[in-house]
């Protein structure tokens, strides 16, 4: 009776639970299945992101808690057997089957550790208290019935051995343990008898209240996490397509749960409140009105708040009364949480199970801009500049191609041979006076080592990044498709960009709207041109260099080793890492449209430059113009003028070249 209820309690929960994914937006996460089956390997079995180095101890923690769950469930399955067919086993894990002793030793060793790590994990909540962890009773309830399952297995297979003498159970070094216990205590067969009996009644239910409490608990990871490692995103460089023509579009972005796809509502059925993403989070580290934990807290608590009225409306929701509970943007979450976000996606590189974050960020935005038309005053300005000039900054178009006086640059429009590249300038490297300075370096090793290329000046405009990450697809998609226009009509082979926003945009976004092109970063074309040696590196540059990782350039499309493979090819040039780089790099804050946003101190940018002076460079080289100019706004904001200074990797090249 006890497994039926609780096997029917979490049978009817899972239903209620992927019913309501149904009610969300579709989405296609079944194609390259191979792929996704690799990852439950890697992600879910191999734990690898849960053993990150940063998080080592707690991670070696959950992973034994885990792994040893795998190897305690074929036990699991045995008791539950065994409570109708006495001597139950799995075929091979009987007394005689090959696989029956090796098994109860491994088991053995596996609830130790599950129990030391347990004892572990309880120190540190009661103790310790990580700030990022969520302090709830729901965890200690989930570690005390974990911890019962171990004990009375300890108990009742010692108690076994201890009656029966040298039986299968004597394979178990814990029951051979426990039993000689007993025995030393001069228990009676009749007293081992009744420990044995409690002991399994016990552990069976703690098993089976664990198995109806899953559904309704954070741990309800234990099982969404392999779906959700099967079901990750395997191209998080874009944002999802929004077919502006479809005549059956209802919305623009998520003013209401069920507007986010089903993947969104398992990522937040999936959180385990860990707080990795919080800890990598920039936002949160400056003190902004976003924490990623507790966004999917928030998310999670409405979802069940909610799940009611989608089970009875969620088909029909056109004939459905009003729900009577929060809004979910501007209550549940506050829309200065919502423009908190940079995009910069260090919480979905810090998450273990592969939870996504910004495509919510700017489902949400997408809604407030597009139907609320309420958004941060500055980004009206914005809007109106790319819309009438084809920049941010609003600067007359005419004056694209000023950056280029003194300089050989050739312009495609004056060109009738095909060219091997188009540099695309960025509306930052042509209008921003700190930005230019990359451009005319790039120009000049282009030149230099004889590479065909040309620029579309006058004819380029915005690539529509900033209005897209801040929720106005629409603008956006017209930048887009102008610029897909331009590109379409030349006759080129790859695209160079020195702006890891427009690399991303045009490599990974346009496709959308069938822009297709090679598209390679300036770092790229560099360290190509000096393995070729097409370029000289003769002049030493003797000094300590720090490099800072571009969000766009480095979490988003993965290009991490060409900058620096250029800036250890220079004589002279000691490269010296900050204590969050790579992937773990922290961003500059200019994401998400936040470069032309106010920002209360402290300022992103200005917890970054406080990273690079712990180092001893003098310079902060990087490879991204919105970056450059964060990280030099950070260094006066700082009063560091005189300690450091910043540097596109291709400034430091020119240097080195001349």
């Amino acid at each position: 009776m006890m497994l039926l209820s609780s096997v029917g309690t979490f049978a009817f929960l899972i239903y209620r639970r992927v019913k309501v994914l149904s009610f969300a937006k579709p989405i296609n996460r079944f194609d390259r299945v191979g792929e996704r089956i690799k990852g439950i390997f890697v992600y879910y079995l191999g734990q690898k992101k849960i053993l990150d180095p940063k998080h080592i101890g707690p991670g070696i923690m959950h992973a034994f808690i885990f792994w040893g769950f795998l190897a305690v469930s074929i036990n699991t399955i045995h008791l539950i057997g065994r409570a109708f067919i006495e001597g139950f086993h799995l075929p091979l894990f009987g007394p005689e089957g090959i696989l029956g002793m090796p098994y109860i030793f491994i088991r053995d060793l596996f609830e130790v550790m599950v129990f030391v790590m347990v004892l572990v994990a309880a120190f540190r909540r009661i103790f310790i208290k990580p700030e990022r962890l969520t302090l709830s009773w729901d965890a200690a309830l989930i570690l005390t019935l974990i911890g019962t399952l171990m004990v009375t297995d300890f108990i009742a297979n010692g108690a076994e051995t201890a009656i029966h003498g040298k039986t299968a159970e004597a394979a178990s070094f814990m029951a051979t343990f426990m039993s000689h216990l007993f025995l030393g205590w001069q228990l009676s067969t009749a007293t081992l008898a009744t420990l044995h009996h409690v002991s399994w009644w016990v552990h069976m239910a703690a098993l089976l209240f664990f198995l109806a409490y899953l559904p309704i608990s954070k741990h309800f990871h234990v099982v969404t996490s392999i779906f959700n490692v099967f079901f990750r995103n395997l191209e998080p460089s874009a944002l999802p397509h929004l077919d502006l023509e479809d005549e059956n579009l209802e919305h623009f972005g998520a003013s209401q749960i069920e507007h986010l796809d089903w993947k969104d509502l398992l990522d937040v059925y999936t959180c385990t409140e860990c707080g990795r993403c919080q800890d990598a989070c920039p936002a949160y580290a400056s003190k902004k009105p976003l924490s990623p934990k507790r966004f999917n807290e928030h998310l999670r608590e409405h979802l069940f708040e909610k799940t009611d009225w989608l089970l009875k409306h969620g088909g029909q929701p056109e004939s459905a009364e009003a729900f009577d509970g929060p809004a979910l943007v501007g209550e549940v979450i506050q829309d200065e949480t919502i423009w908190a976000c940079t995009t910069c996606r260090a919480c979905e590189e810090a998450c273990p199970l592969l939870i996504e974050f910004v495509d919510r960020f700017v489902e949400m935005r997408r809604y407030l801009v597009l139907e609320e038309s309420r958004m941060p005053d500055e980004l009206v300005t914005i809007y109106k500049n790319l819309e009438n000039s084809g920049n941010p900054w609003g600067i007359a178009p005419d004056d694209r191609e000023n950056w280029t006086e003194g300089l050989d640059v050739p312009r495609i429009r004056d060109l009738s041979e095909p060219v091997e590249y188009v540099y695309f300038v960025g509306c930052a490297g042509a209008f921003d006076q700190q930005a230019q300075k990359t451009m005319q370096a790039m120009v000049k090793i282009l030149n230099a080592a004889g590479v065909n290329y040309a620029i579309l000046g006058k004819e380029e405009t915005c690539t529509g990044d900033p209005a897209r990450r801040s929720g106005n697809e629409y603008l956006y998609q017209m930048m887009a498709e102008q610029n897909i226009e331009t590109l379409n009509s030349k006759s080129f082979k790859k695209v160079i960009t020195s702006c890891p926003h427009c690399y991303n945009t045009i490599k990974n976004e346009y496709p959308q709207l069938g822009g297709n092109y090679e598209v390679v970063h300036h770092t790229e074309v560099i360290a190509d041109l000096i393995s070729e040696g097409k370029i000289k590196l003769t002049n030493a540059v003797n000094e300590t260099i720090t490099f800072h990782d571009s969000c766009y350039l480095g979490r988003h499309n993965n290009i991490y080793e060409p900058p620096r493979e250029i800036l250890e090819a220079i004589p002279g040039i000691k490269l010296e890492e900050m204590p969050r780089s790579r992937n773990k790099g922290f961003c500059c804050g200019a994401g998400g449209g936040r470069m032309w946003l106010e920002e209360n101190k402290p300022r992103v940018n200005q917890l970054r430059v406080d990273e690079a002076a712990t180092t001893n460079a003098k310079t902060v080289c990087t490879a991204c113009p919105f970056c450059s100019i964060m990280i030099s706004d950070g260094i006066k904001e700082t009063g560091r003028e005189e300690q450091l200074n910043t540097l596109d990797v291709a400034q430091v090249v020119v240097q080195a070249m001349e």
